[in-house]
């Protein structure tokens, strides 16, 4: 396993009443993840540098356009594969059903921009099982600029893009879910499970979601409104209770 991330510490509190992710570092927040429900098989959607890749001990399927690994992602995994191209032509290919039937847990991290993050969701969760879980990452923007659709390197060193949209779209669709947003530094993680791989409702409203979320900013939306509807919790609380959502057991 990767040593402990580590940077300049927790990050500072919000101000203003901006919700922000001052938990322990998302990369040890999903190493503790793969100890306690040990997947049998991993997908990660946006490896890029591998360093959550490396967190892993399972067997794995890794998916990015651009690869930047230069670290060992392999360590005492008996199955790695990865996959050089976007995450829908992955799904498209159907490469997955070649190597397994279900994934039993999933990091997605891809684009930063909710309508493919919210198709690589409806994609993976047809791979999954009852027990499976999904991990969502960068739903808690540390500021406005960071949650904005384009990038702007010179206002803003962090981007999350407008993932954020991800939680509200999940609260008002998929309520059957159970879906946790975490507080992992810098910018959240959040946690689904009770997935359904033959729930359709996300894939035949799809075009009707991004119609109206796609020129929201997190301004439009209210700061406060977001943070009520995000309800993020402390990932201390679940990782040192006995439950990892509502009904997936370690």
């Amino acid at each position: 396993m990767a040593q402990p991330h580590q940077d300049r510490g927790p990050a500072k509190p919000g101000t203003q009443g901006w919700l922000r992710a001052s938990g322990p570092h998302y990369l040890d927040v999903i190493e503790r993840l793969q100890r306690l429900l040990d997947p049998d098989w991993y997908l990660e959607i946006g490896t890029g540098r591998g360093n959550s890749l490396a967190r892993g001990t399972g067997k794995a399927i890794a998916v990015d356009p651009d690869f930047r690994v230069k670290q060992d992602v392999m360590s005492q995994r008996p199955e790695l594969h990865f996959y050089r191209q976007t995450s829908d032509d992955f799904f498209a290919g159907g490469a997955a059903k070649s190597l397994t039937d279900s994934i039993d847990l999933a990091f997605i991290d891809g684009m930063h921009l909710f309508e493919n993050v919210l198709r690589d969701f409806i994609n993976t969760e047809k791979f999954c099982h009852s027990e499976s879980v999904v991990l969502l990452h960068d739903l808690v923007p540390f500021s406005a600029p960071a949650a904005e659709r384009e990038w702007d390197p010179e206002v803003t060193k962090g981007w999350s893009g407008d993932v954020w949209k991800m939680i509200p779209i999940l609260r008002d669709y998929r309520p059957d879910l159970d879906f946790t947003v975490l507080d992992p530094r810098p910018s959240g993680l959040g946690m689904i499970s009770g997935l359904d791989p033959e729930n359709r409702v996300l894939e035949a409203a799809f075009d009707d979601i991004v119609a109206a979320y796609l020129n929201v900013t997190i301004k439009d939306y209210g700061v406060a409104e977001f943070s009520e509807i995000a309800k993020m919790t402390s990932v201390m609380d679940v990782l040192v209770g006995d439950v990892i959502g509502e009904g997936v057991k370690v």
